[in-house]
């Protein structure tokens, strides 16, 4: 029996002629995909939560449309919420061309979105501008939230 065969024997019988090299990559990423873990590690890599004042907050600036945005709220935001970290640090949304955005003391031009600010009393002390992921944004955000005064 040849390795086409035999593969395509274990992957729901598919027909030896379909599977290729690409095709054995394939299944076994996707098989790596089924196993790995449901939580991002990233989740695990938060700091304990110290004592941070009650006018810190989070604030993530997003534009309609935008992909990066929606991957942000699809990958990092529930792993936020349910951190010790957003008891404590609250993360909110606000539109790039709201009023808003307006009204905040920023330290820069907003140039990319998403861009994460870490606020005190409505004064930029930090951000993580454009889309980064999970595990990147745990990291840096814990570094912003360390730094603070």
């Amino acid at each position: 029996m040849r390795l086409e065969e035999a593969v395509s024997l274990q992957v729901c019988c598919v027909p030896a002629n379909v599977v290729s090299r690409f095709g054995i990559l394939a299944v076994l990423c996707a098989g790596l995909a089924v196993f790995a873990p449901a939580t991002p590690r990233a989740a695990l890599d938060f700091a304990s939560p110290g004592e941070t004042p009650s006018n810190l907050e989070i604030l993530v600036v997003e534009a309609p449309g935008c992909i990066y945005c929606h991957l942000f709220r699809r990958d990092v935001w529930p792993i936020y919420e349910t951190s010790q970290q957003a008891k404590t640090v609250p993360m909110r949304f606000a539109d790039l061309n709201s009023e808003t955005i307006a009204q905040l003391d920023l330290l820069g031009p907003i140039d990319s979105v998403p861009t994460v600010l870490v606020l005190i009393n409505g004064k930029e002390v930090g951000r993580i501008p454009g889309y980064v992921g999970p595990e990147n944004f745990f990291h840096s955000i814990d570094r912003l939230l360390a730094s603070t005064p």
